[in-house]
């Protein structure tokens, strides 16, 4: 048996080699749709299939409040809650709460805004984490009258302080507090949150009765013999008890308890992971279709080749087993090929990962991924391999002896087999693209639409003022009047202004609000986006002003409550009549709206509807500790970023600025994930229609060379080369048509599919619209460019068919 596979592969290679131009097509064809396979693979391995790195992972579970109100079930808990949780629960164990937050780390040539995590002192031991140098937390370490201790992660230990040994034992700042640094982490570590630099001890014991800040994410484990539904009844049943105790702050609220599985990765994130891992299996469906094609015109230039050995008394299996070797050895020398192309697929997807990302979801071309993609290599190479082998094998010892003339046409039943796969590629890649199309549109409209302010010639940088150097309104008002004399001073800046929040930004604060004078059902206030800007704000954006007046000097503090709202917060709450003059009452402060601007898209991503009702306040009156300061430059938006930098330290040098850049940088860094995903969508649009068009070309092209005697013999007779040409052509277009029919019922599934995912995604106000207008476009756009393929794989080979010399044809 060893001798034969020996005998068998060598055979193969010959074969391949006789033919290179067929074997190569099919190699590429075939990489191309495992390296896609393997790339999004890897994107499920390291997302829903491999173990997380954490022990006793089955019985993980993250502890959510939920807040009935808001229909929110993932509430962060506030620190009375958990320790009620701790005391009374028995079914949960070795919890654990985690406070994420900004700190400013001074003290250094440079400083620098960090993130860190204030963590119980059980943080380390329960996760079983080892320091790189050092120790981790005691248990009775993080108390308000301890000396504050930090551990450090060892990418800041290097890039920061060289990575020298010396700096445990001595200590850091970190928003003025200076922490004893007691620890390395290594670079790997991390859990939940991909970007944390530091982490310090807390116990919380100075917030026990804190039942008001909604700020710790609380894990714990469940108990020896326990299960997840026992213990989500106990705390069910726990934050009914809470809530009779303290109805003031947990009447609306009950408590989620979710495995680590079903809260990371997200629903969203895990379907369109799941809509690309379907989609690049059509791509490899299409691809072996494709191979198969072009296997299936080897395997009929060797009809009378086969027929004589098989009358020279060789066995249909010991065929069939052979001309499987060769497929199989295209299979597996493609699955060799597609590893190069999938890490560097793999190596982009990965850099595209937000920084919060755990590493651990990091996609890597690990064994299992080189594992998927030898098994689908294999699997495809006797997939495709099969049909021609039998097509081949099973012609009989007869068939190539009588029908085996040179220029003998294809059979009938071999010619409605390649028709047969023609139709199959053209239904896939109408899927395909009708997907790629929807999704790429949709995602399209959503960041190519209108702004409604000018992003050119504008630089922006974000800062975090630190509640122990800016403890109230009047200090940050302080610094706010500092910087603006700074800024004022630039001669390269055209204007400056500040706000809290930046224009097409991940997320964007909202508060309830009540029109004064009109009355509301309880927990049924509408809600508003809200930012708080400096007087200048408009002016720089480049926002315009479409009824009253913007704010100016006489809007401060200890003047009346101002507000400005956008056209979009005017047309919902205005009831046809304008809003100037009338009263506001949000964030506790009765306002009078002095001014109507135009829309401004505010998130990075849309529904239906792009633009929020939005609430401006004056800095002044509003200040905020979050500060994103925005220039607007005279020429070139980057040669602000040193002076910008220098006008923030001129007022306090230990104060970090981060993300200092353009703002056409700000918006596209905002919107790399559903560039990443457009991008994505489009290669693998471009791949399915190319291999579309060259296995529907091959196709057509063997079946006009097969039936070159038989044009021969027609041109003889009389018809003419445009006559050849159309009856040749219309076969190509009927197959496509045929193609498309048999596509759409699969598009539209797959339409249906995408919709479902979306609607978690998008504003639930007709995002199954917004696809189905989206839809529209493209299918027309998708089925024109099919059946354009069509004709063309048919017209180029009937036109090279059509200039041979009828006698030659009929020689031959």
């Amino acid at each position: 048996m060893l001798k034969s596979f020996r005998q068998d592969f060598w055979y193969a290679l010959r074969m391949i080699r006789k033919t290179p131009i067929v074997s190569a097509i099919a190699v590429a064809s075939l990489a191309i749709g495992v390296a896609a396979n393997t790339t999004v693979f890897s994107l499920v391995h390291s997302w829903l299939l491999r173990p997380l790195p954490y022990p006793a992972v089955d019985r993980l579970v993250m502890v959510w409040e939920n807040d009935f109100v808001a229909e929110d079930d993932t509430e962060l808990a506030t620190p009375a809650n958990f320790f009620d949780w701790q005391n009374e629960a028995t079914s949960l164990t070795d919890w654990i709460s985690i406070q994420y937050r900004t700190a400013n780390l001074t003290d250094v040539e440079r400083p620098e805004q960090v993130t860190v995590a204030s963590v119980t002192p059980n943080y380390f031991a329960a996760l079983g984490a080892t320091p790189l140098l050092g120790r981790t937390f005691g248990p009775d370490e993080g108390g308000a009258d301890d000396a504050p201790v930090a551990l450090m992660n060892e990418t800041l230990w290097r890039n920061r302080f060289g990575a020298g040994a010396d700096l445990l034992g001595s200590s850091v700042t970190l928003d003025g507090t200076r922490h004893t640094v007691i620890g390395i982490m290594p670079e790997k570590f991390d859990f939940l949150l991909g970007n944390v630099s530091l982490w310090t001890a807390g116990d919380l014991a100075d917030r026990r009765f804190d039942r008001a800040t909604h700020d710790l994410l609380v894990t714990a484990w469940i108990a020896a013999g326990g299960t997840q539904q026992r213990a989500q009844a106990e705390m069910t049943a726990l934050a009914s008890r809470l809530a009779t105790r303290h109805p003031e702050s947990n009447e609306n609220y009950g408590v989620n308890v979710q495995t680590i599985r079903q809260t990371f990765p997200g629903r969203t994130d895990s379907g369109l992971i799941k809509i690309l891992l379907a989609v690049v299996l059509l791509v490899l469906l299409i691809a072996c279709v494709n191979v198969s094609s072009l296997l299936m015109a080897k395997a009929d230039a060797r009809q009378q080749e086969i027929g004589v050995r098989m009358a020279l008394g060789a066995g249909r299996s010991r065929l069939l087993a052979q001309m499987l070797t060769e497929s199989v050895v295209i299979a597996l020398t493609a699955g060799a090929l597609s590893l190069a192309l999938s890490e560097v697929g793999i190596n982009l997807v990965a850099a595209a990962m937000p920084p919060e990302m755990p590493q651990f979801f990091h996609p890597r071309l690990s064994s299992p991924v080189i594992g998927y993609a030898a098994a689908i290599s294999l699997l495809a190479g006797l997939v495709f391999g099969i049909m021609p082998a039998l097509h081949a094998v099973a012609a009989g010892l007869n068939s190539p002896l009588v029908e085996g003339s040179r220029g003998g046409t294809a059979s009938r039943r071999r010619s409605r087999l390649r028709s047969a796969f023609v139709v199959a590629q053209f239904a896939l890649a109408l899927t395909i693209l009708m997907g790629a199309g929807v999704l790429t549109d949709l995602f399209h409209q959503r960041l190519a639409i209108n702004p409604g302010f000018d992003p050119e010639n504008l630089v922006k940088a974000e800062l975090r003022l630190p509640e122990y150097k800016y403890a109230d309104d009047a200090a940050i008002r302080g610094f706010v009047e500092r910087l603006s004399r700074e800024l004022e001073a630039l001669p390269q800046a055209a204007g400056f202004t500040l706000t809290n929040v930046l224009p097409r930004s991940r997320t964007i604060p909202r508060a309830d609000f009540t029109i004064d004078g009109q009355e509301y059902e309880p927990d049924q206030e509408p809600s508003t986006a809200w930012l708080s800007v400096g007087r200048d704000y408009f002016a720089v954006m480049d926002i315009a002003l479409r009824a009253g007046r913007v704010f100016s000097e006489i809007d401060r503090e200890d003047t009346p409550p101002v507000a400005i709202v956008n056209q979009r917060w005017a047309t919902l709450y205005s009831a046809g009549e304008s809003p100037l003059g009338r009263r506001i009452t949000v964030q506790g402060r009765s306002r009078e709206i002095v001014g109507v601007v135009s829309n401004v898209v505010q998130m990075r991503l849309t529904g239906l509807e792009p633009h929020d009702p939005t609430v401006y306040f004056p800095l002044d009156q509003r200040p905020v500790r979050t500060l994103m300061i925005v220039l607007r430059a005279g020429g070139d938006p980057n040669r602000l970023v040193l002076p910008l930098q220098n006008a923030v330290w001129a007022v306090d040098r230990d104060q970090p600025i981060v993300r200092t850049q353009s703002m056409q940088s700000h918006m596209a860094s905002e919107l790399a994930g559903p560039n990443v995903m457009t991008q994505i969508l489009l290669v693998i649009g471009a791949l399915t229609l190319a291999l579309a068009a060259t296995g529907v070309y091959g196709v057509m092209a063997y079946s006009v060379a097969q039936r070159t005697r038989e044009i021969g013999i027609r041109m003889a007779l009389g018809s003419t080369a445009n006559q050849v040409l159309g009856r040749v052509t219309r076969q190509g277009a009927t197959l496509a048509g045929a193609g498309l029919l048999l596509g759409v019922p699969f598009a539209a599934l797959g339409l249906r599919t995408i919709s479902s995912l979306l609607e978690e995604a998008a504003p639930a106000d007709g995002i199954e619209a917004t696809t189905g207008v989206i839809a529209a476009g493209p299918i027309v756009i998708i089925a024109a460019v099919i059946v354009t393929v069509g004709l063309v794989a048919s017209f180029l080979p009937a036109r090279r068919a059509t200039r041979v010399d009828p006698v030659k044809a009929l020689a031959d």
